[in-house]
């Protein structure tokens, strides 16, 4: 039927395991996959399945066929890293929903197939939060499934839950244990607490301060105004003239060299007053009393310091930058050293710029991170404080222990203080699975927070 899949937009490998087209498809979206390039794929043979991947639809075209398979948006490794990283750990009603999600589709492999230890692939999350096993790179079914076990098995304290999720991870890493296992295991864990949507708008929080805007000071223009470029940390930037800043620095030039000519009459008075302090005294009228330009100075001097108390900040200077901005009081009856004339008053100083804090990039942190992280190992330290956050143990094996030259990082997601990046290994490594950083900065210092492995996506 014309038009009953509307194309909605390209999906790319890094959006999701199916590269293709995201198309409408009866209440909900499906992803548009030219039926050969999934002539070999493992998943045809899983339609109408609950908890394995499989063809939902075939759709025909003039010169060949499309098959529409659900849309995962998110592996379920990195779902559970991201609530990690969030501090917002699975719900008992959630842990148990994805839990006996993952079991169920563990029978469901083996009930289809000649046995679930044979199946090949990882673990993925669909856009309602429906967890799918998708055939393709990643590892063993059993053997990934029990990782995630234990990995789920970090969100709770609760004790009865952790032995019966200590219990299922490790019947399976076996090939094969008994079907009633998994309905007992669902019933302790159904027991606890009752089965609940997992929960997907959880993110990672934000600094405040790294959402307080910055202002940049910009080269002057062509007028000797300059403008000021108000940037947030999420990298969009927006530059635009600020008349507030031209009319401050208009003001402090004008103070000082209200003050300046204040003290060269002072100073001018004072010699005139020794030269000819005798002839004074002779006079028999009284001497002008000095007391006028005392009280015109510090009028002046008072006006010009409640005008800058009283003139609008942006909100971001901090105490050492506004007491720098005001205006330096100048005593009048004191000899004070003045330019000549002829020079033009000093327009005050430009504001200091101060260059970005360190350990703003996470990727620039990680190749130090690495090394680090080897010498830990050479050492046989059990933990490394300079490269990993406390609680975590020094890595016995994988990319993060052979060092930066043994992999390339890829910053996966940046939520401030906390990223979270991939490293995948380069042909010295001998290494084939991937692994992921979960990066926090605690003074602006990067240290690894967690480190798990991650499967490839299917080709």
């Amino acid at each position: 039927m014309p038009g009953a899949h509307r194309l909605i937009r390209a999906v790319d490998r890094t959006e999701g395991p199916f590269p293709g087209a995201l198309v409408a498809y009866e209440d909900g979206v499906a992803v548009c996959v030219d039926a050969v390039e999934l002539a070999e794929w493992a998943g045809w043979a899983f339609s109408g399945a609950e908890h394995v991947c499989g063809v939902i639809d075939v759709r025909r075209r003039r010169d060949g066929h499309d098959a529409l398979l659900p849309w995962c948006t998110q592996p379920v490794e990195g779902f559970l890293g991201r609530r990690r990283a969030a501090e917002a750990p699975l719900a008992t009603g959630e842990l148990g929903t994805l839990v006996v999600s993952l079991l169920r589709g563990v029978r469901e492999l083996g009930a289809d197939a000649a046995d679930a230890a044979d199946a090949e692939g990882d673990w993925w999350l669909t856009g309602d939060g429906r967890p799918l096993f998708v055939h393709g790179s990643g590892g063993s079914a059993r053997a990934r499934t029990s990782a995630l076990v234990e990995r789920i098995a970090e969100h709770t304290d609760d004790r009865a839950t952790i032995r019966v999720l200590d219990e299922m991870a490790a019947a399976l890493r076996d090939r094969r244990h008994h079907d009633d296992a998994d309905a007992r295991w669902e019933g302790q864990l159904f027991a606890v607490a009752a089965p609940r949507a997992l929960r997907l708008d959880v993110f990672a929080p934000e600094r405040a301060a790294d959402l307080a805007p910055r202002r940049v000071p910009r080269p002057e223009g062509e007028g000797g105004r300059r403008a000021r470029r108000t940037r947030a940390t999420t990298r969009a930037a927006a530059a635009r003239p600020s008349t507030l800043d031209a009319a401050r620095t208009a003001l402090q030039t004008m103070s000082e060299a209200m003050i300046a000519g204040l003290s060269r009459l002072t100073r001018k008075r004072h010699r005139d007053s020794e030269k000819v302090g005798e002839r004074r005294r002779e006079n028999s009228a009284p001497p002008r009393s000095r007391r006028r330009p005392l009280i015109l100075a510090g009028s002046l001097a008072a006006v010009v310091l409640v005008v800058g108390l009283m003139w609008p900040e942006g909100g971001d200077a901090d105490p050492a930058q506004a007491a720098q901005k005001g205006s330096r009081p100048v005593r009048v009856d004191e000899p004070v050293e003045s330019a000549p004339a002829t020079e033009e008053p000093s327009a005050g100083p430009d504001p200091v710029v101060s260059a970005p804090a360190e350990g703003e990039d996470p990727l620039l942190s990680v190749p130090g991170l690495l090394d680090t992280v080897v010498g830990c190992v050479e050492a046989a330290a059990e933990a490394c404080p300079e490269a990993l956050a406390a609680g975590v143990a020094t890595p016995a094996g994988g990319l993060v222990a052979q060092g930066a030259a043994a992999s390339t990082a890829t910053l996966v997601d940046d939520y401030g203080d906390v990223a979270v990046v991939r490293l995948a290994p380069t042909e010295a490594s001998g290494e084939s699975a991937q692994q992921m950083l979960v990066l926090e900065r605690r003074e602006q210092k990067w240290l690894v927070r967690d480190i798990y492995d991650v499967a490839h996506q299917p080709e």
